[in-house]
């Protein structure tokens, strides 16, 4: 009879607990539950876990033991009386000798445990959620009616995780929504059916100025001029004839957008529509084209300045290559005719002729002109550093490479690579070069990734590469592949009234810079000009040119002495090379010789003021008299004399 009574006493107040954990949710009712479980089972400790699968792992939501809260009690499952609790749907209870029954739970003989109850949680699809479990320093008894409303509060705890589980989902699905709405760079603002603005992001409070509570019930009016009011009116109407619970259309054209202070901006909008509890609302998308629009107008600008320039370039691509001799009108059709092709051209000529100008006409005059010209000169930079240059490298590559660099050919892809003086670059690298103009690929300086170009190449230099390859210092086959379209330039002697041409050209931009009346070239400047060597070629020419008008006087050239000081310069060091004296032959041969120049270069003409006796500044009869001592005559060939020697 006491023992039912006991029984019964245990059952109301168990009861007691039920009625008296629904008001409590969350850590309050998981605290609550254990502390009243512990004192009502009159038991040594009770605890709610929630598992985690991934550890498996059971982490403590409220442990009561010894009439105190445990915190932060977390363990794993394995070899624990826990482990068989989720392995079943029922209440596991082990009413004696516990310690025996699980040696391997470190925490059990800490704990004094003997007895254990215990049930599992779960989700409504079964999975393990965590679990309900008490244990005593004395044995438990089996008593059904505790076992039943043990499974009643296990009931209610798996009840609230799943409550708070949903609430978690639900948490981070707001959150994923949030970052979505605000992760965006447009603006998007919520319409009620009133069109008031309901919702913005944090893209429309930046877009507009508005902070979000300013935001709220604003009328769409006074975000938008009227005639943009006036497509979103349009739109709605569109929108509502589809008769779906969502639907969506863009706004054709753009809309100017007012923000908080009065600054206008273009803008493209999409909006869509749904219902929500019977009512209308409205979603706009708005992203700002203004800066775009600025963008392209300024590109557009850009295409045009570059057409204009490119087509007077095209015009003029020839206004820097200055000339009516044989010889250069015999490159300017060589241009001409190669410029139009992808073929590989090889500019041969003196230093100092204008090759690169060639490289520059044939590039400006081709289907790549609107591509890069990048060039490179193989002399200007070490052995150490060219192919580096020439093919980029990669990050730590060699000492001193902190980062990746691209080279000359990866920035003339789809252009043009002008490679002066090609007959010094190192033998080591002319193989690579090679494999560029065979396959159009190459590997960086440190990798091992193969990149491809379409560059074309234009090379140029001063050596003989036909003499240098018998010698082995360039190599055969890359010799063959450069010199598919050979262009020779001709050196500044060989010009003829070419050199006064561009003394004029010289004189004439000089003049605009200096901001100087430069008077025109005198006879006498003109014949010194032209009996001049010129081994500088064009680039000796424009130095004179430029020295000349820098000492000159009134306005007046005079290349008596600069170039008279050349020839002083020029024996000086035929001296220092020859250290000797001419014989009374060579002395002769040299007078014959300085005779023919004066007389090719006044066309034969004896006396007066283009005469070969002014330009040697003897009189006419003695002239005639040297030349009868030598024997030279009008018929006389001097196509083949060369002038270089003094």
């Amino acid at each position: 009879m006491k023992e039912r009574e006991a029984q019964s006493s245990k059952l109301f107040a168990l009861k007691q607990i039920l009625e008296g954990t629904a008001e409590y949710t969350g850590e309050e009712f998981f605290m609550y539950l254990v502390k009243i479980l512990s004192e009502v089972l009159h038991v040594k400790g009770v605890w709610i876990t929630q598992f985690l699968k991934e550890k498996n792992m059971l982490d403590s939501l409220a442990f009561y033991l010894d009439g105190k809260f445990v915190k932060e009690y977390c363990y794993p499952v394995e070899n624990t009386p826990c482990e068989p609790v989720l392995e079943t749907n029922d209440i596991c209870h082990f009413s004696n000798n516990l310690i025996n029954l699980f040696p391997r739970d470190p925490d059990l003989a800490e704990l004094n445990a003997v007895s254990y109850l215990g049930i599992a949680l779960r989700d409504m699809d079964g999975q393990v959620l965590g679990h309900l479990a008490a244990l005593d320093s004395k044995p438990m008894k089996e008593v059904p009616e505790f076992f039943a409303v043990f499974k009643i509060f296990a009931g209610r705890a798996a009840a609230e995780l799943r409550r708070i589980k949903k609430e978690q989902e639900l948490k981070e699905s707001n959150h994923k929504l949030d970052r979505i709405l605000n992760g965006t760079s447009e603006a998007i603002l919520e319409l009620d059916s009133d069109l008031n603005i309901t919702q913005a992001n944090t893209a429309a409070e930046k877009e507009f100025g508005y902070s979000r509570v300013n935001f709220y019930n604003l009328s769409v009016q006074k975000i938008v001029d009227s005639e943009a009011f006036k497509k979103i009116l349009s739109a709605i109407s569109k929108l509502k004839l589809e008769e779906k619970a969502f639907c969506t259309t863009r706004i054709q054209g753009k809309i100017r957008c007012i923000s908080a202070s009065k600054k206008t901006f273009s803008s493209k909008v999409s909006m869509s529509c749904y219902r929500f509890q019977q009512k209308h609302f409205y979603s706009l998308f708005i992203r700002n084209v203004e800066e775009k629009e600025k963008a392209e107008e300024k590109i557009r600008e850009l295409h045009i300045e570059t057409h204009l320039l490119r087509n007077k370039l095209k015009e003029n691509f020839n206004s820097n290559i200055i000339g009516k001799s044989p010889q250069i009108l015999s490159v300017l059709d060589l241009i001409s005719k190669v410029a139009k092709t992808d073929s590989t051209v090889l500019i041969t000529g003196e230093t100092g002729t204008g090759k690169e100008l060639v490289a520059e006409a044939i590039f400006k005059n081709s289907k790549r002109n609107h591509n890069s010209f990048v060039s490179l000169n193989c002399a200007a930079l070490p052995a150490e550093i060219i192919e580096s240059e020439l093919f980029g490298h990669v990050k730590g590559a060699f000492t001193g490479a902190n980062s990746s660099r691209e080279g000359r050919f990866s920035l003339a892809d789809k252009g043009t690579i002008f490679l002066d003086e090609i007959g010094e670059l190192p033998l080591q690298l002319q193989s690579k070069l090679l494999r560029v103009l065979q396959e159009g690929e190459f590997e960086p300086v440190g990798s091992s990734r193969t990149k491809k170009v379409d560059v074309r190449i234009i090379a140029a230099t001063h050596r003989d590469l036909f003499e240098e390859m018998t010698k082995g210092n360039f190599r055969e086959d890359l010799y063959y592949r450069l010199n598919v379209f050979p262009i020779p330039v001709a050196p500044l002697r060989d010009r003829g009234e070419d050199i006064i041409l561009l003394a004029n050209a010289f004189i004439e931009r000089l003049a605009k810079q200096s901001a100087t009346n430069l008077e025109p070239l005198s006879e006498t400047s003109k014949q010194q000009l032209l009996s001049h060597h010129w081994p500088g070629n064009v680039r000796e020419l424009q130095n004179i040119i430029e020295r000349a008008v820098i000492i000159s006087e009134d306005g007046r050239l005079d290349f008596s002495q600069i170039l008279s000081g050349n020839e002083i310069e020029k024996k000086t060091v035929f001296k220092r090379e020859h250290n000797r004296v001419l014989t009374d032959k060579e002395m002769a041969a040299l007078e014959k010789r300085n005779l023919l120049l004066a007389l090719h270069l006044t066309g034969w003409r004896i006396s007066g003021k283009k005469g070969a006796a002014k330009l040697l500044q003897i009189p006419p009869s003695t002239l005639s008299s040297r030349l009868a001592k030598f024997g030279i005559k009008k018929a006389g060939n001097t196509s083949g004399l060369e002038f270089t020697d003094f």
